[in-house]
């Protein structure tokens, strides 16, 4: 039997396969190339990938351009220079609309306490900081007058003073009026006067010796002295960090032979006035016979040193003087008989 040779296949049955046999034709943005079929799925992953890739560039440029559509507007030239011209006219001087402090102008300074007062007022500062950035009742400055450190500015002290009076309620809400009267008290637990340890001692500097009023504080940690007596007498000042200290040597008006050295620190808080009007001088009937520290005590004399307890242990003695169980005591010191207590 004779061998069968291979049947060939013919040429129409190629072509047709060839042309069954599908080709991908991939168009990027600068080739266009033609795949076969054994790496189609390689290609559809490489096409994949370009095509999260060409999305993710998308996201931020779409971001950005809502980003622009909303964004709110930036202020105009107009509201700025209306902020400006705001900020200005609070800083500005209410008297000579000059660009400073009114504790500093010119015009101000030269005006007598009446004059002072209306202006702050008519300006509407704070009583006490002198500024028109808050109201007084809004106020949270420490800052109090030198003088008798009640709440106003040092350069308003004799004016009548601030108080609060509650008005009728609106509502559940209570409405707080600020007025200033001349005859209006302090309230009753308060309306009694006080009388103040106070005495007169010596200083001495360049062998000369220098009478001034001090008062006694012994819950005072150091003693002071007013920054304004140490420029009058031209005292020697040694400087401690960002302290001012002045060496003296303190003498009594009655006992000669008490001498004492101390450093004392310089302070704007004096001079001061222990009262804001003079006492009455019945009370020193009681206490004639005794040699009193300050002769003067019930005068509103301005207190130029305080002595606190570094000095106030040194010149305490023993022997305290209460006549009649009264509210007023004498206690015995190095400077004199000092007088304490309430008057009735």
């Amino acid at each position: 039997m004779a061998p069968q040779t291979p049947r060939r296949k013919s040429t129409s049955s190629v072509n047709t396969i060839r042309r069954s046999s599908p080709t991908l034709s991939i168009c990027s943005l600068s080739t266009t190339r033609t795949m076969s079929p054994l790496s189609d799925e390689k290609t559809l992953r490489a096409l994949a990938i370009r095509s999260r890739r060409f999305r993710a560039t998308l996201s931020p440029i779409q971001e950005e351009k809502d980003s622009r559509i909303h964004r709110t507007a930036r202020p105009t030239i107009s509201s700025i220079t209306r902020h400006k011209y705001n900020a200005h006219r609070n800083v500005a001087c209410g008297i000579c609309k000059k660009d400073h402090r009114l504790v500093t102008c010119s015009k101000y300074i030269a005006m007598n306490i009446k004059q002072k007062f209306e202006a702050v007022t008519k300006h509407k500062y704070c009583i006490n900081y002198l500024a028109r950035s808050h109201r007084t009742k809004d106020c949270t400055s420490e800052r109090r007058c030198s003088t008798c450190n009640g709440k106003h500015h040092s350069t308003l002290h004799g004016y009548p003073r601030l108080y609060t009076h509650v008005a009728k309620t609106k509502g559940d809400r209570k409405v707080e009026t600020h007025r200033f009267t001349s005859n209006t008290g302090p309230p009753s637990l308060l309306a009694k006067q006080t009388l103040i340890p106070t005495a007169f001692i010596r200083i001495k500097h360049y062998d000369k010796w220098h009478k001034v009023k001090a008062l006694i504080n012994p819950t005072q940690k150091l003693s002071t002295i007013s920054s304004e007596l140490v420029r009058r007498l031209r005292l020697p000042i040694t400087y401690l960090n960002e302290y001012r200290i002045c060496h003296l040597k303190i003498g009594s008006l009655t006992a000669e032979q008490l001498r004492l050295e101390a450093h004392i620190l310089i302070s704007k808080d004096l001079p001061t006035r222990p009262y804001e009007q003079d006492i009455s001088d019945e009370i020193r009937k009681r206490f004639d016979h005794l040699v009193l520290a300050d002769p003067s005590f019930n005068r509103k004399d301005h207190v130029m040193i305080a002595l606190g307890a570094d000095i106030y242990q040194r010149i305490i003695k023993s022997g305290i003087f209460h006549p009649d169980n009264g509210t007023i005591a004498a206690q015995n010191t190095g400077i004199g008989w000092t007088l304490t207590g309430t008057i009735n």
